[in-house]
């Protein structure tokens, strides 16, 4: 969220309530924007497949097409997004910009053949028809580039392209869906998918044009960013880990006997599915107000830190300057809790009574619902432990709940007890995450000043030499020559 930091700061530079509730709101559109309008469109797709009352199969059809394109397009997706986030902080503040345009050639070439090829294969056995195949596999892939694109996007900080962009898309399905149905007799899921996809290349080519504009150089070096991959490995695996915690449990739940099969090829579980989906809704709030804290209340301190480190300051000054930023970082901590905690009580209370789910799917609802905030607040402090450069420490709290939810899903599973992992792996990540930062923030000097790597050469050479030969592919050099 580099681009939003900026805004926020600003706004709440500003005493009064007006600018505080901009800077909220303005946070809560960047954050849950992009995801509710993505909820919109295909809400509003699967009313129209009742509303023209298309056959049940048709609706479960296009049900699984869209839910495989987004899970499946995040996995993807997911080992780039910490990855090129760091890329993209240090090309910026380096002030060399002109490797941002070709990385992001780079990445989605890199994901096209690696996703696309997987995607291709999934298809290519598939009984659907080939019109059907075609536009899913394309909804996927669109998906997964304009994934990536959102992390290029935020490092405009003309962050309100985001959510216009994927404005723009919703808007363009809906009167696409519109002129079908009106025009050509649209009444399947593969004439849906058909004007979700006009949709999402109308977001797709939006935000390249964005991104074009303001970084309109392609200096050839389109796999440079891999030298970040040897540099910073954990960050890949660490995005692997959280896309496959968020969504690990259902794939074991699609395998068990709660599963069904759509149309021979899409394996899922509506009875889980759902009540999860909604549950995972919950933890929005967290995120939101986690933004506003990290941005406008803990970066100032975290930032004056290092200046009084860096500017020859006596023992003490560091002591308090280290003192008062874990101050404001437990304080920041508390309050996203109790405030998500709040939120949580809310779903508890009234989600069974208000949300269209079963009573047997008010159980999932509840006890994931519990386990998301466990979830969340662990996410919350394995990204204050990536602010502090602890990536072990980091990986090691996304892997104790990844790892958990993937070994005590299949007990739970087997005993009927859905979402009881979601809970109990909650809890074991969340421990691992405040041992961890307890543990920094009592070693703070150690890890500041003594833990840094003094070499990496050997496997940077490694690493470079690949780079340099795939990027000789494209015609740059060497010596990394930069393209007239």
């Amino acid at each position: 969220m580099a681009g939003i930091g900026f805004e926020l700061k600003r706004l709440f530079s500003e005493k009064s309530l007006f600018y505080r509730g901009r800077a909220y709101a303005t946070s809560t559109i960047v954050i849950a924007g992009p995801l509710l309008l993505c909820i919109l469109i295909i809400t509003a797709s699967q009313l129209f497949l009742r509303y023209i009352e298309a056959p049940f199969g048709q609706r479960e059809l296009f049900l699984g097409a869209v839910q495989y394109s987004f899970i499946f397009s995040q996995l993807a997706a997911g080992g780039f997004v910490l990855l090129l986030s760091r890329y993209l902080s240090d090309q910026l503040y380096n002030k060399d910009e002109n490797n941002i345009l070709s990385s992001l050639y780079g990445v989605m070439i890199t994901a096209i053949v690696l996703g696309g090829t997987v995607g291709m294969v999934f298809y290519l056995f598939s009984p659907l028809s080939l019109v059907f195949k075609v536009a899913a596999y394309l909804l996927f892939m669109q998906l997964m580039m304009i994934w990536i694109q959102t992390i290029y996007i935020t490092a405009l900080k003309e962050y309100r392209k985001l959510v216009y962009g994927f404005l723009t898309g919703v808007a363009a399905s809906i009167l696409a869906i519109w002129i079908g149905y009106q025009f050509f007799g649209m009444d399947s899921a593969s004439g849906l998918l058909i004007a979700l996809n006009a949709g999402f290349f109308i977001i797709l080519s939006l935000f390249f044009i964005e991104i074009k504009k303001r970084f309109p150089v392609n200096n050839g070096k389109y796999f440079e960013y891999i030298t970040y991959v040897a540099r910073y490995p954990v960050l890949v695996i660490i995005g692997v880990l959280y896309t496959l915690g968020l969504f690990g449990h259902n794939f074991i739940v699609w395998m068990s006997s709660a599963g069904v099969t759509v149309g021979g090829t899409y394996r899922m579980a509506p009875f889980y599915d759902v009540p999860v989906f909604y549950a995972y809704l919950t933890i929005l709030p967290a995120m939101i107000i986690f933004v506003v804290s990290l941005e406008t209340a803990f970066y100032p301190h975290y930032q004056r830190f290092y200046k009084v480190v860096l500017s020859s300051s006596t023992l003490k000054e560091i002591k308090h300057a280290q003192d008062r930023m874990f101050g404001i970082l437990s304080r920041e901590i508390t309050f996203v809790m109790e405030f998500q905690l709040f939120f949580t009580i809310c779903a508890l209370v009234f989600g069974g009574k208000i949300l269209p789910i079963t009573r047997s799917q008010v159980d999932i609802f509840n006890i994931v619902t519990v386990g998301g905030y466990f979830f969340i607040t662990m996410f919350v402090l394995m990204l204050v432990l990536l602010y502090f450069d602890d990536r072990k420490g980091a990986a090691a709290a996304m892997g104790s709940y990844t790892v958990g939810l993937l070994v005590i899903t299949p007990l739970t599973v087997s005993y009927d007890n859905f979402g009881l992992s979601c809970f109990i792996a909650g809890i074991i990540g969340l421990v691992v995450a405040l041992l961890r930062l307890q543990h920094i923030s009592k070693s703070f000097g150690y890890y500041t000043f003594c833990s840094q790597p003094l070499m990496m050469k050997k496997q940077k050479e490694k690493v470079e030499s690949t780079v340099r030969r795939l990027n000789s592919l494209n015609g740059v050099g060497r010596d990394y020559e930069t393209k007239k």
